[in-house]
């Protein structure tokens, strides 16, 4: 057995990485192996998931968390018995972390090694073992230089009796150690290298990147190649910096600022952290400029990617990797000069590079290549012996006799003490109970009471509560410890009864929809008294400034004023009729602050300058605004400022959907892979982390996926779906009939669960793993308006359509309604908004997104009452059979459905519209609502597919906001939707579409599938296209991207291993279509498009394709279970019904 010990077990450097590298690689040559992480307080568990991947057959345990004795030392697990500094390391060790060394020790033979990878795990272990007698080998693994660094030269000689043999990973290290150590005792073994056995292909790009990679640091020296680049004169020669970036470390500042003054911030490029696909598929030459190393990932990583090097001539690494005129060059350290002659000459001469490259490679193969590093390893350690399960080493003995649930805390503040009182609810005595701090032991009264105990104490400081169940038993328990501010915690990785869905309350399975926003704000009355108060309070002040400065007349006059002053501040809200007025003012969830407290709003600045204006005064000339006026701004001033921090206060992160599972408290997930092969964590792939708290352990899973295998150091759990999404949408809709959801209403009457249940249904399909998350959706959009165009101001129309989200005016969707009684209201795309100018009916949406940004709209947002979603997460979790969280997602909808409702409503009364069309109106019901309190009818117009499984197009009732009628493309579609009360049908101006149908083209097909992208679904779509190219290698195949991943498929493709085998359409989709002989995808409208060609049209089964069984079973569809399924076939006639084409 080989235990590799580690500072941490997820971290950035090049550090980390070996660590990962070699467990993986010594798994890979048969050795039993596991990782054991020292460092780390509180819950480590965040620190547990390397960057790197770690082979699901290697278990890794953190040292904080490991129960000694049999759990008998749990209680003294949280204040450190051993601590101190090593330069700017600070390292700490508890008795039970102590005593698990101790026990690790006892567990291991002389034919397990211990590998340390720095000299503190060597100092805590030889602390730990006292005077026992070490058992297993041990190894102290150098990355780095020793003899400069008194940080590690010294603790490395005070744990020399417990280090056997040391191995560096650069050659030029060994001779810092001899003959402290014996020459033949000091070895030579480079790390393994990188993660990835496949070597990373170029993606085409502009002119010649220079890559290096390194976190930002001055030891990594990226000034002097900021430097050097700028006296490249080539400008089409760029330089990318990869490595983690904090914009407050002074480092990462100062390279930042050199860019910046050198004028390079087109050539420089800082992208963040990347992985090797990231940093090599665009590097054409790597470069180095470190002042020292161990020996730098890179210089492997780049001869493996047969990559020139450049290298600053530092210890140590570059001469055991580069040879020098033949793979590479390597710089006189600090010469700028010559290394910027050396990248020149390099990036205007491929074929040396070409060359470099190649002789990299064979650099690679020979000295550093996995086998090779294996077979010195091999000599190193010998022959590989048995495993040793950790985890059933550190079992414990015994139960915990106090349940989590049964300890409840109080605390009492009499002036400066803070007294506990913690109450036992259970018929246990407890005995012998201890209260102690970092430094002491508190004094406690214990009361036995009649089914419980009292324990009360006074303390400042963190204490952690034990108990005994017997007089004088050595066998104590940890109770429950309170923190630095005061609370009581019961953490779930101190109790002996630990295990999956330890917690209080019990964790269990659940799916989150989205959270985060602004919360409900409390008291909101009390602080709206506050603000109408501000005008008032500061004209006290202003009285006391002016009698100070001699002015008693004018400060009399001007708080005279004050006193009958009315802020004439401009209303944020569009013109409002009187009656809209009143209705507004009605509904309590969307009132504003009194018109008192609506003045002007001033900017920090402004109302400082206001404040020093009004202090000054008495002696001033006149000014334009009347001292009354004055008074007034510095009110709103003030209550704008209250707004703006109590939002700030009321904030809440922002969390994405996902599935939360149990996590051991001692064990946390440490790797895993999903259903496509790709480690977890990988860039595109499955994101998994060690979530929740202490108390109640988590793992959080994220991104499309049928299963996900995790590994922590106790199991390995398999976590899938636990339905299909066409058994999700079924249960949701019949949970929507038996339990009345679309009837329960908010206190002010409003049908919540409607606003949400569109977006909550693919927020769940995307918790469960069986879509992609929504940010894999659409492309960026400039929501920026500077013309004089206002939906406030616009003109009477009989019509008004929304037009659909980043689609313009001019799309097919909306192209029918275009006429001259007809206003339209467009989104923004990624050029604005190119359809408004100033003679059209087209209005741009930049009014709306404007006011909900004003202050007042902040305000507003706090005061939307909290939506209880107990009966819906009820109705939803006994549906779906697993717990559901909806968090403040209903909340969030109900906040934007008041202020679509509050700005859309004057509006609407002013334009008069008979209808007001929308697409996708069960998306903007608060625009919806609006037009209703108008008059004016509204109507839906079809932009996508709809199905009997489409959220926005199916319900299980029927919903009180939205549209009555549905304009649909024909009839076909119009009978797939229980939403609206009649249909029209106004047939897709497509002509390209019509024309196609009409008339098909004679021309040969160039491709013999399609395939058909879909966003939510891309990785399943790609694995299908891996098995076809895989078993059907004939076929020509071209991928036709959705617009909103066109710029991303190149990359994926290559990740996918397809780049080579399958083509990406440079045409859009039906055109692509008319050049296959069949089409293959999932749920998109282009499939029905491509049925409607004429074209056999295949479906593949992924989550979501339950949209296309009416056409699957009708015949105009089949179903692609395999490769071999597809062959052509006569689509039948219904094909003409679809547009109505025929």
């Amino acid at each position: 057995m080989i235990v590799i010990c580690t500072n941490e077990v997820a971290g950035p450097t090049g550090y980390h990485k070996s660590v990962i590298q070699l467990a993986n690689g010594l798994n890979s040559a048969g050795y039993p192996v596991a990782v054991l992480g020292f460092l780390g307080g509180g819950d480590v568990a965040s620190r547990m998931l390397p960057l790197w991947p770690l082979d699901l057959e290697v278990p890794a345990y953190t040292l904080r968390t490991l129960p000694a004795k049999g759990g008998r030392l749990l209680h003294r697990n949280l204040h450190p018995e051993l601590e101190g500094d090593l330069g700017a390391l600070h390292y700490a060790f508890t008795a039970d972390e102590l005593a698990a060394l101790r026990q690790l020790n006892a567990a291991l033979t002389d034919q397990d090694t211990i590998v340390f990878t720095a000299p503190v795990q060597a100092l805590a272990f030889q602390h730990a073992l006292g005077g026992d007698e070490r058992r297993p080998r041990t190894v102290l693994q150098i990355h780095g230089d020793y003899l400069h660094h008194v940080e590690l030269w010294e603790p490395l000689m005070e744990a020399r009796s417990v280090i056997d043999r040391l191995q560096t990973v650069a050659d030029g290290l060994r001779t810092q150690f001899i003959p402290t150590f014996d020459e033949d005792d000091v070895v030579f073994i480079p790390n393994f290298p990188g993660e990835g056995s496949d070597h990373v292909e170029r993606v085409e790009h502009e002119g010649v990147n220079i890559a290096l990679p390194a976190s930002f640091q001055h030891r990594k020296n990226q000034l002097d190649a900021v430097r050097a680049l700028a006296k490249v004169e080539d400008e089409s020669v760029r330089l990318t910096l990869w490595g983690n970036i904090n914009p407050r470390n002074p480092y990462f500042v100062a390279v930042k600022e050199l860019v910046d003054s050198l004028g390079l911030t087109e050539r420089v490029h800082m992208p963040g952290f990347g992985t090797e696909h990231d940093v090599y598929s665009t590097a054409d030459i790597v470069l180095m400029t470190s002042l020292s190393e161990g020996f730098p990932y890179p210089l492997l990583e780049a001869m493996y990617q047969s990559r020139p090097t450049v290298s600053y001539d530092f210890q140590f690494g570059p001469r055991e990797a580069i040879e020098d005129g033949g793979s590479g060059y390597i710089i006189p350290m600090g010469d700028v000069d010559t290394l910027a002659e050396r990248l020149s000459e390099l990036a205007a001469d491929d074929a040396k590079r070409e060359q470099f490259g190649r002789r990299a490679r064979e650099r690679f193969d020979e000295h550093f290549s996995a086998s090779a590093v294996t077979e010195r390893y091999r000599r190193f350690f010998g022959a590989a012996e048995a495993h040793v399960d950790l985890a059933e080493v550190f079992g414990t003995e015994g139960t915990e006799p106090v349940a989590a649930e049964e300890v409840s805390h109080r605390l009492r503040r009499i002036g400066p003490r803070r007294i506990h009182q913690i109450t036992v609810s259970s018929a246990l005595h407890l005995h012998d109970v201890q209260v102690e701090s970092r430094t002491s032991t508190v004094p406690a009264k214990v009361k036995a009471q009649k089914g419980s105990t009292r324990i009360e104490f006074e303390s400042h400081d963190p204490a952690v509560v034990s108990y005994t169940t017997a007089p004088g038993s050595g066998d104590r328990h940890y109770l429950a410890s309170t923190t630095a501010d005061h609370r009581l915690e019961v953490l779930a990785h101190l109790r002996r009864d630990a295990a999956y869905g330890a917690g209080h309350p019990p964790v269990e399975d659940t799916l989150f929809a989205t959270s985060g926003g602004t919360r409900a704000l409390d008291g909101v009355n009390a602080v709206t008294r506050l603000a109408r108060r501000a005008p008032s309070d500061i004209s006290w002040k202003v009285r006391q400034l002016a009698m100070t400065a001699g002015s008693s007349v004018r400060a009399r006059r001007e708080l005279a004023g004050a006193e009958h002053a009315t802020p004439d501040a401009p209303s944020a809200s569009p013109t409002q009729s009187p009656e809209s007025a009143e209705q507004d003012r009605t509904a309590s969830a969307e009132t504003l602050l009194s018109p008192s407290a609506e003045a002007v709003e001033l900017s920090a600045p402004a109302g400082t300058s206001a404040i020093t204006a009004a202090a000054d005064g008495a002696s001033s000339p006149a000014r334009a605004s009347s001292p009354a006026a004055v008074l007034g701004r510095l009110g709103a001033a003030a209550g704008g400022s209250a707004v703006r921090i109590l939002t700030g206060l009321a904030r809440a992160p922002s969390v994405p959907t996902r599935r939360e599972i149990p996590r051991h408290p001692w064990f946390p997930v440490t790797s895993g892979v999903d259903s496509f092969g790709a480690p977890i964590n990988a860039t595109g792939g499955v994101e998994v982390s060690n979530a929740g708290t202490s108390e109640r352990p988590t793992v959080s899973v994220r991104g499309e996926y049928d299963w996900v295998l995790l590994r922590d150091g106790a199991s390995q759990r398999r976590v899938e779906a636990p339905w299909s999404y066409g058994e999700m949408f079924e249960r949701i809709c019949a949970a929507e009939r038996e339990h009345g959801l679309f009837d329960l209403t908010t206190g002010e009457g409003t049908h919540v669960w409607e606003l949400g249940r569109s977006a909550l249904l693919i927020q769940l399909a995307e918790a469960a793993g069986l879509w992609g998350a929504a940010s894999a959706v659409g492309t960026p959009v400039k929501a920026e308006y500077s013309g004089s165009k206002r939906v406030s101001a616009a003109p009477r129309a009989r019509r008004v359509v929304f037009d659909y989200a980043r689609r313009g005016q001019s799309g097919y969707r909306t192209a029918p309604f275009v006429d001259d009684s007809t206003l339209f209201v467009v989104q923004p795309d990624a050029e604005g908004y190119p359809g408004v100018d100033e003679s059209n009916l087209v209005y741009p949406f930049a009014e709306f997104l404007d006011w909900k940004k004003d202050w007042r709209r902040r305000w507003s947002h706090l005061r939307v009452p909290e939506v209880d979603a107990r009966p819906f997460e009820a109705a939803l979790s006994e549906a779906l059979g697993i717990r559901v969280d909806l968090g403040d997602h209903l909340r969030n909808r109900l906040a934007k459905f008041l202020a679509e409702r509050e700005f859309w409503t004057p509006v609407f009364e002013r334009v008069q519209p008979e209808e007001v069309l929308i697409a996708s109106s069960h998306w903007w019901a608060g625009i919806a609502a609006a037009a209703q309190r108008s008059g004016a009818r509204v109507s839906d117009i079809q932009y996508a597919l709809t199905s009997h499984y489409a959220p926005s197009f199916w319900f299980g009732d029927r919903p009180h906001y939205g549209a009555s009628r549905f304009y649909a493309w024909s009839d076909f579609w119009a009978a797939r939707t229980n939403v609206y009360e009649e249909h029209v049908v106004v047939p897709r101006q497509q002509p390209e579409l019509t024309a196609a149908i009409e008339s098909p083209s004679t021309e040969e097909p160039r491709w013999d599938v399609c395939v058909i992208s879909q966003p939510r679904v891309l990785r399943r779509i790609l694995a299908f296209v891996q098995e076809l190219v895989r078993e059907r290698p004939e076929l020509r195949v071209v991928i036709a991207p959705h617009p909103a991943q066109r710029e991303i498929i190149p990359q994926e493709l290559a990740a996918a291993g397809l780049e080579d085998v399958v083509h990406m359409a440079e045409q859009d989709t039906l055109t692509t279509i008319t050049k296959s002989v069949m089409a293959v995808g999932t749920f998109s409208t282009s499939l029905w498009e491509s049925a409607a060609l004429g074209v056999p049209t295949y479906v593949i089964e992924v989550p979501g394709f339950e949209e296309t069984l009416q056409d699957v079973e009708s015949g105009l569809f089949r179903l692609a279970r395999s490769p071999q399924d597809l062959v052509p076939f006569e689509v039948p006639q219904s094909r003409h019904a679809i547009f109505g084409n025929g």
